[in-house]
């Protein structure tokens, strides 16, 4: 059940991240700052934060937020799910879910990006195969030979 994130999922979700390999356990405290920027209210409007769960567990999480300096489009910041549910279509519903919601108020544009380096080649055949397109690459963006590559999925033509 894919729901809104609240405070009580905070660690549960640094927990998952940290399982899905996306941050190691000693790099964690930025997520845990977004997550309390969050729930302070000290973000923009427009942030949103969805957990996918399964008997009261989180098993996936969402984040994404407006570009405040472009027309209705919006940033998939993190898409995360735990190992022991990944392959069950639960990253996708994830992403539908976000684009489903971003469709009904009329969003233009969904990007998403992530590293170019090969432990990413699963997480970017993940994007294509949910409709994104590669649209740059940002040579050298994170580190000497870790390039940022960003997608790009149009939901509303207008």
């Amino acid at each position: 059940m894919i729901r809104p994130t609240t405070p009580d999922d905070s660690a549960a979700l640094i927990a998952l991240a940290v399982a899905a390999e996306m941050f190691p356990a000693n790099e964690t405290a930025a997520l845990g700052k977004v997550l309390a920027d969050y729930f302070g209210g000290k973000l923009d409007d427009g942030h949103v934060w969805v957990t996918d769960e399964e008997e009261g567990e989180p098993c996936g999480v969402a984040y994404y937020a407006p570009d405040l300096m472009a027309d209705r489009t919006w940033y998939l910041y993190m898409i995360a799910v735990h190992p022991n549910y990944q392959r069950r279509g639960r990253g996708t519903a994830l992403i539908q879910h976000v684009e489903n919601a971003l469709r009904s108020r009329g969003e233009r544009l969904l990007l998403v990006e992530t590293s170019g380096l090969p432990k990413y080649a699963r997480a970017r055949a993940f994007y294509t195969k949910c409709g994104f397109e590669p649209e740059a690459r940002i040579r050298d963006f994170y580190a000497p030979g870790d390039d940022k590559v960003v997608f790009r999925k149009v939901l509303n033509a207008d």
